[in-house]
C-alpha cells in the first residue's frame, strides 16, 4: 500500500477523498504538510498537520510520497510543487478510488477528485488537478500544473498548455489549443484557440487582458 503526505490542510472533502482512499485499502495517508505555523500540530478532519515542507527531511529515505492539494489558483499549486520537489520530494498521485482511468495516461502529482471523467486517450501532466462534475473528454492533452474547476468541460482533442486554470462550468468546443498559463473564466464558451498568457471570458469567450507567463518548469 502506497504511503502519501498531502499539502495543504485547507478543504475538509480532501480530508473525505484521503478516507475513502484509505478504505479502498489503495493507499494509506501519513498526515497533513502545510506552511501555516498554526495548523502544525492540530487535528484536520481525522488527519494530523504534522508541520510544513520543511518537515519532509523526516521522511527522507522512505517509500512516501506527496501530492499537492492546493487549489487556489495555478501559481501557487505550481511554485509550492516546486517546493516540494526542492525539498527533496517524490510526487504520488491523490485520486479517488471511484474514478475509471483505463486508458489514460496521468502522470506524478495528479490530484483528481470524485464524480470527474476523464476518458479514454487523454493524457495528463504533472501536478494536474481535475474538480468533482468535470469532464476531460476523449484524447485531451493537458500540460503540468492545470486546473479544471468544477463543472468544466473539455470536448475531446483539445490542448492545454502547462499552468491553464480552466474556471467553473467553462467549456472549451473540440480540437483547440490553449496556450500557457491562460485563465478561461467561470462559465465561458471557448470557441476558438487561446494565447499564451490571456484571460478570456463570456460566450463566445473574448481576451479581456493577458497575465504574465510563468516561466520556471517544475524541473527547476
Amino acid at each position: 500500500m502506497k504511503r502519501l503526505l498531502l499539502l495543504g490542510a485547507n478543504n475538509p472533502e480532501v480530508a473525505r477523498q484521503a478516507r475513502a482512499l484509505q478504505q479502498s485499502g489503495q493507499a494509506y495517508i501519513e498526515g497533513f504538510l502545510d506552511n501555516d505555523p498554526a495548523k502544525h500540530g492540530q487535528n484536520f478532519h481525522g488527519f494530523p498537520v504534522l508541520g510544513g515542507v520543511a518537515e519532509l527531511t523526516r521522511w527522507k529515505g522512505q517509500d512516501v510520497e506527496c501530492v499537492n492539494v492546493i487549489t487556489r489558483d495555478t501559481r501557487t499549486r505550481h511554485q509550492t510543487t516546486r517546493q516540494l520537489l526542492a525539498a527533496g520530494a517524490h510526487l504520488g498521485q491523490f485520486i479517488h478510488p471511484s474514478l475509471n482511468l483505463d486508458a489514460v495516461d496521468c502522470r506524478a502529482g495528479s490530484y483528481l477528485q470524485e464524480f470527474a471523467i476523464v476518458q479514454a486517450g487523454v493524457r495528463l501532466g504533472r501536478n494536474v488537478s481535475v474538480s468533482a462534475g468535470s469532464i476531460i473528454n476523449h484524447e485531451c492533452c493537458l500540460g503540468d500544473s492545470v486546473f479544471i474547476a468544477p463543472g468544466a468541460n473539455l470536448c475531446g482533442i483539445v490542448e492545454v498548455g502547462d499552468g491553464v486554470f480552466v474556471g467553473a462550468s467553462a467549456v472549451v468546443l473540440p480540437r483547440l489549443k490553449i496556450g500557457a498559463w491562460a485563465c478561461i473564466g467561470a462559465g465561458a464558451v471557448v470557441t476558438r484557440d487561446v494565447p499564451a498568457g490571456a484571460i478570456v471570458m463570456g460566450n463566445p469567450a473574448r481576451i479581456v487582458r493577458y497575465m504574465p507567463i510563468e516561466e520556471e518548469s517544475l524541473d527547476g
